[in-house]
Formats: structure tokens, sequence, C-alpha cells
């Protein structure tokens, strides 16, 4: 039955369309709970059918594990050599990516899809292998465990004892074609273990003693069946989306993740996809830029850029909200956008100590909202040593609180001035500029002193008896106590505004700078209609014409350069498609910038596959630059290199990067396309 309107949903149909897409490669994933159940058996006895019907089968890579049944599977099949790679002394094989598509088969074996590998490699993981073997058109069978999933790492950690180093993305999966489960009763599994189908007798008998309990086992087989569960009901209703059809729908629920530059944030980013998964629910990473955000340290920055990584990569929408007030700017991005589930930390000192201080976590759970909250204590992990719950205290500048006792002792000479004119009653409150004037210029601290330090130098030479701390009248004690209490929340509330300030200067700062590259940009933009004209000449003005391309792309370049920087103090090279179909230099922010040929290659594969690599990206990060490519009308026209690792990367950083990468495409497409198409 179709919907009233009868149109099917845009994005559902667009997925239902990649999915069909015959130029990509179908991917099939053998998924089991545990070593030994039978994946690569299966993968192996499935290609054996696929080849007697006819079809090109290759094995890429396949571990046997010494396992006879497995090995005689392997007989009639034809085997890619693997790859051979040197690391600290030890000579690894690995699947020779380049080898399989050079061979073109119509479909090939790839075992143990959470591998990582070898240094040195293309590509961090080999996963990412997969990916570019696809891309070809070739099809994919692969194997891997359960266990192996990014967002249960930290459940497979608490129950068993043992965390997986190596690691896949569940998105991977979600866009996998066909998973098919390969699940046997944990009783045969410890049966096929004793008998030595699994490892040799020795290793056999550690294995049950630890990973190969009843329970483990149990519990792993449980979350298979689940998440292939939730994978089929996802395809499903993507499929009724796309084709308009009515029927049960799920509760329209929103999952955000509250993320800081905290070492549990991983922790948090991956319950909040297990709850948007178990949900259907669309979710969001959220993390809050405040003017002391770009105070934070490396080591904090590094636990935020790796937190908001892994959501992206979980496919969570990342979402970057300015301001002051963390918890008002969650709960206002809450209810603007019918969130029905919030994920947050646990605080790690007392939820009495936050509520006192005013954390954002207690005021969340204060506050009055519509949603609910997931309150997830950290799970402590040996991987992050020395982890320190508490920040360090406030900096104590000394020239602050001088400078603040200096105006104090400015405003008392100039009351002195005032006593004879001005009821001395009224004095007390001329001392307010020195409060002000330090919660402007140096924060919190200085501004408290410069209120008691004022009030002290009042009570001092102004009130009777005059040169003491007494006081005679009580009018004086209420008024001077009266002062004390404005003062102190007068400079607090012109602190705030000051922040609030800074963070609408950072704001427009951004803004500003996407609007003037705009300008300098359009600004070139009658000079290509010139080239023409030239081209159709005598070929003296043809030498003219490529005068004036290369002198405008140059100055695109350092246009490009110059905002990279302001965006990222970092040192870039723009580097663009030359009409000999290879990279050329164009720009550097430095004269003594030098690219390696290893980091021209590294350039030029993220040219042609379209996606970031290098430094921090997983693919060839062994560099010192990671590489973004330009593109234009589909079609990749150059890369930027930055030296510097992508992972430390903000996703606010990345989006204006990529905003001015998209102006320099546009503004040098012209130019790179005018000598394709009017050849000197």
């Amino acid at each position: 039955m179709k919907n009233p309107d009868n149109r099917p949903d845009a994005d559902a149909l667009l997925r239902e369309v990649e999915r069909e897409d015959h130029r990509r490669g179908k991917l099939k994933v053998f998924l089991g709970y545990s070593p030994g159940v039978g994946k690569t058996y299966s993968m192996l006895s499935d290609a054996r059918v696929l080849k007697q019907r006819g079809v090109d089968v290759v094995v890429g890579l396949v571990e046997t594990h010494g396992r006879k049944e497995t090995e005689d599977l392997l007989r009639g099949l034809e085997v890619i050599p693997r790859r051979y790679v040197e690391y600290r002394g030890i000579v690894l094989k690995e699947l020779d990516t380049d080898a399989v598509v050079r061979r073109r088969p119509q479909v090939v074996l790839v075992d143990e899809l959470a591998h990582t590998n070898a240094e040195g490699s293309r590509h961090e993981k080999r996963c990412q292998d997969i990916e570019e073997i696809l891309g070809f058109g070739i099809d994919v069978y692969t194997a891997m465990n359960i266990q192996h999933v990014e967002s249960i790492n930290d459940i497979v950690a608490k129950i068993t004892g043992v965390r997986m180093q190596e690691t896949i993305p569940d998105t991977f999966l979600v866009k996998a074609d066909e998973v098919q489960v390969i699940d046997i009763p944990w009783e045969e599994l410890i049966q096929r273990l004793k008998e030595g189908k699994v490892y040799i007798p020795e290793r056999a008998k550690q294995a049950m003693e630890n990973f190969f309990q009843r329970g483990n086992l149990s519990a792993l087989r449980e979350m298979l069946l689940n998440f292939v569960a939730r994978k089929m009901d996802a395809e499903l209703l993507n499929y009724m989306r796309a084709k308009a059809i009515t029927g049960t729908w799920p509760i329209s629920e929103r999952v955000v993740v509250c993320i800081a530059a905290s070492p549990y944030g991983k922790q948090l980013v991956r319950k909040a996809y297990s709850i948007a998964q178990q949900m259907h629910a669309e979710w969001y990473a959220v993390y809050v830029s405040t003017p002391s955000l770009r105070e934070i340290s490396d080591r904090e920055r590094a636990f935020l850029t790796d937190s908001l990584n892994l959501a992206e990569q979980l496919g969570a929408k990342l979402i970057n909200l300015t301001g002051t007030d963390i918890a008002q700017e969650i709960l206002r991005f809450a209810r603007e956008n019918n969130i029905t589930q919030v994920v947050i930390g646990k605080p790690l000192r007392s939820m009495l100590w936050g509520y006192i201080k005013g954390s954002p976590v207690s005021r969340l759970l204060h506050a009055q909202s519509e949603f609910e909250i997931h309150l997830v204590t950290p799970i402590s992990d040996k991987a992050v040593p020395d982890v320190k719950a508490k920040r360090g205290p406030l900096p104590f500048v000394v020239n602050h609180y001088l400078f603040s006792l200096l105006m104090v002792a400015a405003i008392t000479a100039f009351d002195f001035g005032l006593y004879e004119y001005v009821p001395a009653t009224s004095l007390v409150y001329v001392y307010m500029l020195a409060t002000i004037a330090a919660a402007l210029l140096f924060g919190t601290g200085p501004s408290i002193f410069a209120s008691i330090t004022g009030l002290l130098a009042y009570d001092y030479f102004f009130t009777h008896p005059r040169y003491s701390f007494s006081m005679e009248f009580s009018h004086d004690i209420v008024n001077v106590s009266m002062f004390l209490i404005v003062a102190v929340v007068l400079g607090q509330l012109v602190r705030i505004v000051h922040r609030q300030n800074l963070t609408l200067q950072y704001r427009l700062k951004r803004t500003t700078l996407m609007e003037e590259m705009s300008k300098e940009f359009l600004q070139l933009s009658p000079v290509d209609e010139l080239l023409t004209g030239f081209y159709q000449c005598s070929p003296e003005s043809r030498h003219i014409s490529v005068f004036l391309r290369t002198t405008v792309l140059s100055e695109i370049s350092e246009l490009t350069i110059k905002y990279i920087r302001k965006v990222l103090d970092q040192a870039p090279v723009v580097v663009f498609l030359g009409s000999d179909k290879k990279l050329q230099v164009w720009a550097r922010s430095s004269a003594d910038i030098e690219i390696s040929p290893n980091e021209i290659a590294v350039a030029t594969w993220a040219l042609t596959h379209g996606e970031p690599a290098g430094s921090g990206t997983g693919t060839l990060s062994s560099t010192r630059y990671f590489f973004m490519p330009m593109k234009a009308r589909n079609e990749s026209i150059g890369v930027v290199g930055i030296q510097y690792d992508y992972r430390n990367l903000l996703p606010e950083q990345r989006r204006f990067i990529g905003a001015i990468l998209n102006l320099t495409s546009m503004a040098a497409y012209r130019w790179l396309s005018l000598e394709i198409t009017n050849p000197a």
C-alpha cells in the first residue's frame, strides 16, 4: 500500500539505488561469534559452488590456521600470492590489493576482515583494502567475528575481560549487501575445540580456561543475533520508505550524545550508537565550543577529536554548538530538534559537588525537559594511563592582582578628592569600577580581589572612625555589606557578558572569513573570458594566455593557503593536476617546504579516490602531510596538503577547510579546463 502522496522517501530511495549500483562490487560478510564456528569453511564452500557455476572466483587471502578441512577446500581454487612486508625484522604476509585489481575476478575471498595491516601499507585496515577493491566492481566475500565491531567494544571487554584491539566501524557492516550468520551451538563449539579442530591441543586447553567459557560464548552469540536482527530490520524499513509502503513504523526517536574533552568520550559514543540502533533512531554527537575550548591541552584535544571521529565513523551527525553555558546550549538544541534521548557521562565527583558548582551534567539532570537522560558510568581503561579527573587550579597571574590593586588605589585617591563634596556613603560605589574592569580584563579571581580590597579601603579611609577597620554607625555596616554582594555579582555578570561577546566574535570571524574569500575569488571571474579570445588568436597570443592562466592559478593557490592558515595555523601546500595528468605543486606556505616523491604518491591516491589520505587518516598515514582532494563537477582537480595529523582536526575545522577547498575548486576549475579544451 502506498502513502497518500505516493512519494517515496528520497534518502531511502538513494540508498536503494546505491545498493543496486552495478558499478560497485557487492560485499558479503560471513559473521560468527567466536573462532571455530566455521566462517572461513562456509566462505570457501560457497566459493566452490560459485566456481562450479562458472563464476570467476579467486582467493585473495584466507587463513586456514592449520585446519585440515579448511585446507582441503582451498584445493582447486586460484590463490593470488600475498604481498610481503618487512616490519621490525619480521616478514609479514598481507593482502596484495593491487594484484587483485589487476586480476579483476568476479569474486575475491578476503579473510580476517578486522585485521590491521602492517606499518607501511597503503591502508591502515584491511576493510579499507576491501573498500578499494569494491570500487573496481569486484565482489568480495569476507569473514569476521562479532566482537570486532567497534560499537560493542566496551561491552565485550566487560564480559570477556579481553579488549579487542582490532575493530571495524559498524557502518562498514551496515553497508554490506549480505551478512550470513555462521552459528553453531556453544556445546558443539566446545566439542570442536576439544577435538583440536580449532586450535592445537595445548592452546585449546588454555582457550577453554579463559575466553571459551559458557557465559562468554552465550553473550557473544546473543550479540551476534541482535546485531543481525537490527540490520535486517533497518534494511526492511529502508526498503519500505524507498517504495513508499506504509505499515507499522517505529516511534520516531532521536538520540544525542554530549561529548567533551574526556578520555571516556568513546564509551559515551558507543553507548549512544547502541541506543540509537535499538530504537532505529537518528542520532547526533554534540559538543559545545566555548571560548575556553581553544585553550585546552593537546591531550584533551586528542580525546575530543578521537571521540568525534568515532561518532562520525559510526554514522552520527556531528553538531558544533557555540556558547558560554554548555547545559543551556544542549537544552536549546534538544528542544529545537525534538530530542528524546540524551546520553551523558556520570561525573567522577559527587553529584552534590556538581550541583553546588553548577556543572552541565547536574544542570541537565535538574532541568525541566521532556527527554530521557542516560547517565553512563565511565569504565576505567588501562589503555589510558594517568588520567586525571580533576582539572588543575586556575592560573594565578601576579600581575593581574597587582593591576587590580593599583586600580583600587587610584579610586581611593579619587575618593579623597570627592570626600569634601560627596557624602561618604556614596563613595563606596565608585570602587565598582575596579571590580568591573578586573572582571573584563582578568576574570573571576582578580574581580573578587578588587571587590574585597575596595571594601577594605573604603572602610579604612572613609567610615567613622577613620583610619581603622571598625565602624561606628550601623548604616555603614549595611552599606558595605550590600556593596560587597552587588560588586561580586556585578563582576560575574560582566565576566559572563564578556565571554559571550568573545563567542560572538569567534562566530563572526568564521562567517567573515568565508565572505572575504568568496569576494576575492569573485574578483577573478571575468578574466577567464579573456582567455577564450586569446586561444582563438595567434600562437603568440596563446603564450600570453598561458602566462595569465599560470598567474591566476598561482593567485588562487596563495589565497587558499592564506585562508587555510586562518583556520589552522599549519603549513599547507596546493597541488593541481597538470596537462600531463600529473600533480604539480602550485604554492607553498613557506619557500623551504619540500614535498617528497612519496608524499606526491599519497597526494595522487587522494586525488584518484577522492578521499583524504596521509597523516592521521588510516590511508598511507606514515607521511608528514594529510591531503584533501578538491572536486569540481564530480571531478578531482587537485589536492591540498597540510603538515598536520588529520585526526586532531575538530569537525568544525574540517568543515571550514572543506568549504575553502570548494571555493578553490570552483575558481580553479575553469582555468584548468581551458588548457584541456583549448590546448596551446
